[in-house]
C-alpha cells in the first residue's frame, strides 16, 4: 500500500508543543443520520467488525469502514467521533476525503478531453495562464497527461520546506493558491518528464488551473455541475468554510505529536488543512456518497468508458515492484487476479480510502480519525488496518 507523501513534515510537530494547549485543536460534534439501509446479514460483517474492533483496542480512536456489493451495503462503525465526549462514530458521518479528490479532479480533466478542449499529450504551457506557465519549470515540455500520473517531475509543493514551516507556524493560516504557485515556480524538475513516477500535490493544483483557464469556470461550479449535482451527490461539499462545516456532522481528529501513542486532537488543523487543499484534496462528505461515485465512475455515468480506460493505463516507477498510478487513479495489488484501484487521503488528523475490486465488484471506503504522517506507532496501527481490511475485502 502506498502512503502518500502529503505531510511527512509533521515529524517537526514537537516543536510546537510549548505554543499549544491540549484543546485548542478541538471542534464540537454533531450527531449523524444514515442515508443507506445496511444488510444486517451481510456475508462480510463478522470479519469486518473483528478487524475493526481488535484496530480500536490497539488505540484507533475512530474507524467507519463501508462496503457495498451484491449483498448491499454494511457499515461498521468503531470506536468514538470524539474521544473527549464519548461521542461514538455513527452512520452517515462526513470525513474529508483529501487526496480521494484527485479522482474527482481527473474526471473533470477527462471530460474537457472528451469535448476535445484538452489534448491530454499537449504542453500544459497551452493551458495554463501565462504567468503561470512562465513560473514552472518545464511546462513546454510535462504534458496534461504527465501532470495527471505524477511522471511530471515537478516538485511536490507540500513537501517544501516553505509549506512546512507556513504549516508549523501558522496552521490554521493556510497559504493561498497562488503562495503555493510561488513555492515551485523556478523549482528545477526532479527527473526528465515522463522518465519515472512521484507523487506531486502540485501536479493537481496545475490541473485545477488548467480546467479554470480552458472552462472559464471556477473548479468549484465545475465540481458541482459536472459530478455532484448530475450524480445527486447531496452529501459532498467543497469550499467548507469552518462555520460551513460545524454544521455538518464531522469526527474529531488526532495525531499522536510525540511518537509515544499519545493521542492529541488537531481537528481544527486538519480542516484548514483540507479546505486549503482545493483540487488535490479540499472535498468532503459521507462514506456512502464516495462509493455512490465511485460505481457511477466504473459504470461510465461520470466519464465514459474509453475515459475510464485512460485512467487505467498504469505507470510504474523507476524503483517500484508493482504499477503506481494511472490518471488520478491508484493501483492496488492485495489479491491474486485483477488489480484493485482508488484513492487514499491523508491529513494531519486522519487517514482514507476508496477502493473498487473488479473481481467481486465491490467498493470500499475507510475513514480513520487518526493520522499517519508522523513516524511511530500510529503510523504502523493505522497503516496495517488498511492493509488488512483491503487484503480482506479484495479476496472477497
Amino acid at each position: 500500500m502506498k502512503a502518500n507523501p502529503v505531510l511527512l513534515f509533521f515529524c517537526l510537530a514537537a516543536l510546537l508543543a510549548s505554543a499549544c494547549t491540549k484543546d485548542v485543536y478541538q471542534l464540537p460534534t454533531r450527531d449523524a443520520d444514515a442515508d443507506v439501509a445496511a444488510n444486517p446479514a451481510h456475508p462480510l460483517k463478522d470479519s469486518i467488525d473483528a478487524i475493526v474492533a481488535r484496530y480500536i483496542e490497539k488505540g484507533l480512536p475512530g474507524v467507519q469502514v463501508v462496503v457495498k456489493n451484491a449483498d448491499g451495503w454494511y457499515i461498521s462503525n468503531g470506536g468514538y467521533a470524539s474521544l473527549e465526549g464519548r461521542q461514538p462514530v455513527q452512520d452517515g458521518q462526513v470525513s474529508w476525503y483529501f487526496s480521494i479528490t484527485k479522482i474527482y479532479t481527473a474526471a473533470l480533466i477527462l471530460k474537457q478531453w472528451e469535448s476535445e478542449k484538452i489534448d491530454l499529450d499537449a504542453p500544459i504551457s497551452r493551458y495554463l495562464p501565462a504567468e503561470v506557465a512562465d513560473g514552472v519549470k518545464g511546462s513546454g515540455e510535462v504534458t496534461v497527461r504527465m501532470l495527471m500520473n505524477h511522471t511530471s517531475g515537478i516538485l511536490n509543493l507540500t513537501e517544501l520546506p516553505a509549506f512546512q514551516l507556513r504549516q508549523l507556524n501558522r496552521p490554521l493560516e493556510q497559504p493561498s493558491v497562488q503562495e503555493r504557485l510561488e513555492m515551485v515556480y523556478g523549482k528545477p524538475l526532479m527527473f526528465s518528464p515522463g522518465t519515472d513516477f512521484s507523487y506531486s500535490n502540485t501536479n493537481f493544483l496545475l490541473l485545477q488551473l488548467i480546467l479554470e483557464n480552458v472552462s472559464g469556470k471556477s473548479y468549484e461550479t465545475l465540481l458541482r455541475q459536472e459530478i455532484l449535482e448530475p450524480l445527486n451527490l447531496s452529501r459532498q461539499y467543497y469550499n467548507l468554510s469552518e462555520a460551513e462545516a460545524l454544521q455538518l456532522p464531522f469526527p474529531n481528529y488526532y495525531f499522536d505529536r510525540y511518537a509515544n501513542a499519545q493521542l492529541e486532537n488537531c481537528s481544527r488543523w486538519n480542516a484548514a488543512l483540507a479546505r486549503a487543499s482545493d483540487a488535490y484534496g479540499g472535498l468532503a462528505g459521507t462514506a456512502t456518497d464516495a462509493i455512490r461515485f465511485m460505481e457511477a465512475l466504473v459504470k461510465g455515468q461520470v466519464v465514459s468508458q474509453a475515459s475510464l480506460g485512460e485512467m487505467r493505463q498504469w505507470v510504474q516507477g523507476r524503483e517500484s515492484t508493482q504499477p503506481d498510478y494511472g490518471l488520478g487513479l491508484e493501483y492496488y495489488r492485495f489479491s491474486d487476479g485483477t488489480g484493485q484501484y482508488g484513492h487514499e487521503g491523508d491529513g494531519i488528523g486522519c487517514t482514507t480510502q476508496l477502493m473498487y475490486v473488479p473481481d467481486t465488484d465491490t467498493y470500499l471506503y475507510i475513514n480513520i480519525t487518526a493520522g499517519r504522517q508522523l513516524f511511530g506507532p500510529y503510523l504502523f496501527r493505522t497503516t496495517d488496518f488498511k492493509k488488512e481490511l483491503c487484503g480482506f475485502v479484495a479476496k472477497g
